[in-house]
């Protein structure tokens, strides 16, 4: 009677372990590799420029010419950047920044080819942030955007984020 216990529970342990190990094998697309890798490249290159993550990277799949929103609520007097980066199908990926009305507040800057807004918010308030890739060599192309602050600045908003970013151990450069 114990040696079934013991069976059993080896059995359900082993299963419980696969289990754990086939949730842990995820399998990306190149796209998908490719925007996480150059969401990684941002990240260091602005922590590097004294900057800090806010956000949690935001990744999703897009199609040319059409405009994806996300709202983000920031804190007023204090400077941040948001970056878009696109997978290799993708060229010229534009953002855009709106207030709550819908007022366009700034267009991105290319910065080596980075679409680029550099925001400082006078009122605590919800943004809406919007990506439109101008041409798509695929039907739907991988896209990420990433939210910066100074690192001295400390929010009351914003994600409570580890040191390293789990999503960045899928970029095998």
């Amino acid at each position: 009677m114990d040696a079934k216990k013991l069976v059993l529970g080896g059995i359900g342990l082993i299963l419980g372990g696969a289990m754990v190990a086939s949730a842990a094998t995820i399998e990306l697309s190149l796209e998908q590799e490719q925007v996480i890798c150059k969401l990684k490249e941002t990240v260091e290159a602005q922590e590097k420029a004294g900057r800090k993550l806010v956000f949690l990277p935001l990744i999703g799949k897009i199609k040319e010419k059409v405009e994806v929103p996300f709202t983000a609520k920031l804190s007023s007097n204090i400077s941040y950047t948001i970056l878009g980066v696109c997978d290799n199908n993708c060229s010229d990926l534009n953002l855009t920044l709106k207030n709550q009305k819908g007022k366009k507040i700034a267009n991105d800057e290319k910065q080596d080819g980075i679409p680029v807004i550099s925001f400082t918010p006078t009122e605590k308030s919800d943004y809406k942030i919007t990506a439109r890739p101008d041409k798509c060599t695929t039907e739907k192309c991988e896209f990420g955007m990433v939210f910066f602050v100074p690192k001295s600045v400390e929010l009351d908003i914003g994600s409570k984020l580890p040191g390293e970013l789990y999503v960045f151990k899928f970029c095998k450069k």
